[in-house]
């Protein structure tokens, strides 16, 4: 990716985080949900050894089940897609639902749940 790409990507991050701050963190709307996708996976994928370069995430605005998708680059230029839905958000450090992440056409993880969920009260769903 190139410098106009990587100003772009960033620039598009920050403001999603700018209007997800402007929602209760644990609200279930696309923001919120995009974000912490995108916080959650990168994590997730450095703990399973895969160098993400960039990633970019959205959501859909459905409050009740929204579908999320990702899609990036490995440093070492592997494509990187995550899919799924999400049921509930805990904050900004746990998601349940049925997230899958594929890199380089192999499934690092197909989960109901990702980051830190223990003692998490949900947003409604």
């Amino acid at each position: 990716m190139g410098h106009l790409g990587i100003t772009w990507a960033a620039g598009a991050a920050l403001l999603v985080a700018a209007l997800a701050a402007c929602e209760p963190t644990d609200a279930l709307n696309s923001a919120n949900v995009s974000v912490t996708t995108h916080q959650l996976t990168t994590r997730a994928l450095a703990d399973d050894r895969v160098a993400v370069d960039w990633l970019s995430c959205g959501a859909s605005d459905d409050p009740s089940d929204p579908e999320v998708h990702c899609l990036g680059r490995t440093r070492d230029d592997r494509k990187i897609t995550v899919k799924g839905h999400v049921t509930r958000q805990y904050d900004l450090k746990c998601l349940t639902g049925h997230l899958t992440a594929v890199v380089g056409g192999r499934t690092v993880f197909d989960v109901r749940g990702l980051g830190n969920c223990g003692g998490r009260v949900p947003a409604s769903r």
